[in-house]
């Protein structure tokens, strides 16, 4: 099941990297609008993942071990009404149809961001939590589109060159 959903966890790990590579035009595109709602979508479960990776690495009164959970709270509603272009745009990268339709929906959407946010938060080491823990601190005032849009230009410059993440964000002409 991993493997099925593996290019959804790649998604937020690029968030601190960027690598290069002459292959990138041959990824599928996804919107900026999608890719806003990958992240939205993904951004409550990963910032407890990141919680639970990260909390032992951090200073006392880090953000992630003090504050992450209403943060996570205020970004819930959004996360919900994220999952339809979300769910589209992963099944489009995946390049296959996942089952998340239908009867399978609830099970599939209450799956996939928790299971992603895991796979992304297991790959932070000690100074890409501080890090991350820092970005959070500051973003977390923002309105939770304003945060999700901050996030998702994150991504969409770290992605732009890295052929280990399954899509490129393109805009509709370029589709």
């Amino acid at each position: 099941m991993i493997r099925k959903f593996s290019p959804t966890y790649s998604l937020a790990a690029c968030l601190l990297t960027a690598s290069t590579t002459a292959h990138a035009e041959t990824r599928p595109c996804i919107t900026p609008e999608e890719n806003e709602a990958v992240v939205a979508y993904v951004m409550p479960d990963l910032i407890g993942a990141l919680k639970t990776r990260c909390g032992p690495s951090l200073a006392r009164g880090a953000f992630l071990t003090t504050r992450s959970a209403a943060l996570q709270r205020k970004l819930e509603p959004q996360s919900d009404r994220a999952w339809p272009r979300a769910r589209n745009a992963a099944q489009r990268f995946a390049g296959t149809s996942l089952p998340v339709e239908g009867r399978f929906e609830g099970v599939a959407k209450a799956a996939l961001a928790p299971a992603a946010a895991l796979a992304i938060a297991q790959g932070f080491d000690a100074e890409q939590c501080r890090i991350a823990d820092r970005l959070l601190a500051e973003l977390a005032p923002l309105p939770p589109e304003n945060l999700a849009g901050v996030m998702a230009l994150f991504l969409e410059v770290g992605i732009a060159e890295n052929a280990d993440v399954p899509f490129r964000v393109c805009d509709a002409a370029a589709r």
